[in-house]
This record gives C-alpha cells, structure tokens and sequence, in this order.
C-alpha cells in the first residue's frame, strides 16, 4: 500500500517538477501573493492586531494549546508514517496528558514537564517518501507553498476539520475563525520584517523555502560541495 501511494505521489510530483526553476509561475504567484496582502492587510493583520492587545494572555494560551494539541495529533500522524518510533511515543504521551490532565488540550501540562515534540506535516511525509517539492506556488488566502506541500496541507487540513467537525455550524466557523487568528498572530513579527524588505515576495518566498528544507531534514541540513 505504501509502496502504491509513494508511486502515486511521485507521479504527481514529477509533472511539476522544476529542475532549475523554483518559481516558474512567479507572474501568477504574485498576482494571488498581492491578493492575499490586501486581504491581510484590511481584514487579518488588524484582526490579529486587536486579538493580541485586547484578548487576555490567558486566554490567548488556552486557544493556542487547544489547537497546539491537535497539531500534535497530526504530528503522530506523520511520524508514524516516517517511521519515527521514539519521536512517535512521546508526542502520543504529550496527547494524553494534555487530552486529560491538560483538559481536553486547554492546557499545555506535557510542555511543562519538557515532555516535547517538533510538528510534523504530510509535506514532510512526502519529502522523506523521497517525492520531490516541485515549483513554489502561492495558495489563494493560504500564502507560501510547493506542490508537494499543497498536497501536504490538503491532506492536513482535512485531519483538523474532521476532528472537530461535530461542532454545530456556528461553533465550527468560530473555532476555525479563532484558530486562523490565533495563527495569524504568531506571524506578526514576520509582517513587521516583511515590511522592511525591498521585494517582500522575494523575502517571503526565500524565507519559506529554507524554512522547509530545515524542517524536512529535521535541523541537520546535508552538506553540499558548496560549502567547502
């Protein structure tokens, strides 16, 4: 079965795959990145803005850790499927702990006792199944992205929406309205470096980009002749 998906999976990639061109669709990625910006600029980042001086820390931390323990879900997830067993049960004891004793995730107790984890993504999944990242693309509303981690994302996305999806209609919309804010915050400090940069796409699309090499190899970056 692994074996069949990986297949599949490297199919996908290599109809998008780029071997000296990273950003062949940079003219269309700018036009979206321009669109996400405007609406970032009138609607989240003023939203954001408000939550973090008006909404109290507590409270700010019980939204982060509640969605934090989901994130850790899918992070098991994915280290299962990488084949990461120690990594693997300590995240399904931070799960625990934080599910009970932490309230249903409202508090992050695992943390506290350094009982922690890195996230993990199906992106990654697909890095270490050896597919490739194939051509940066921005993602309507989303922001920075490869085709591999669109997939990623889509995969990942559909995990959280199914976790909470016996919310009734208004608690769903507000706990996803709640969470994209909570993760709009965090990012602050990027718009604000964001802004100081002659070619913000240039910058964010970088920035991404080395991120996600980082995160694929774990912090230990291979080493390339060109660093000799």
């Amino acid at each position: 079965m692994k074996q069949l998906l990986t297949s599949f999976l490297l199919l996908i990639s290599s109809t998008f795959a780029v071997a000296e061109d990273i950003d062949p669709f940079e003219d269309v990625n700018r036009v979206i990145y321009n669109f996400n910006e405007t609406i970032d600029d009138n609607l989240l980042e003023p939203a954001s803005r408000a939550y973090k001086d008006n909404i109290p820390n507590f409270a700010q931390s019980r939204v982060s850790d509640f969605f934090g323990n989901l994130v850790d879900v899918t992070t098991l997830a994915n280290q299962i499927m990488q084949f990461k067993p120690i990594e693997s049960v300590e995240t399904l004891g931070r799960i625990l702990i934080n599910s009970t004793i932490g309230l249903g995730g409202l508090f992050d107790v695992a943390s506290d006792i350094d009982l922690t984890t890195d996230d993990e993504d199906f992106g990654q999944t697909m890095a270490v199944w050896g597919v490739e990242e194939g051509p940066y693309i921005v993602l309507p509303l989303l922001g920075p992205s490869t085709t591999r981690d669109g997939v990623g994302l889509y995969v990942d996305t559909s995990s959280d929406v199914n976790m909470i999806n016996k919310m009734d209609d208004i608690s769903f919309i507000t706990a996803n309205s709640v969470n994209v804010i909570e993760k709009r915050t965090e990012l602050l400090p990027v718009t604000d470096l964001l802004s100081q940069s002659d070619d913000p796409y240039i910058t964010m699309r970088s920035s991404y980009l080395q991120k996600r090499n980082y995160d694929v190899y774990d912090g230990n970056l291979p080493v390339s002749d060109d660093d000799f």
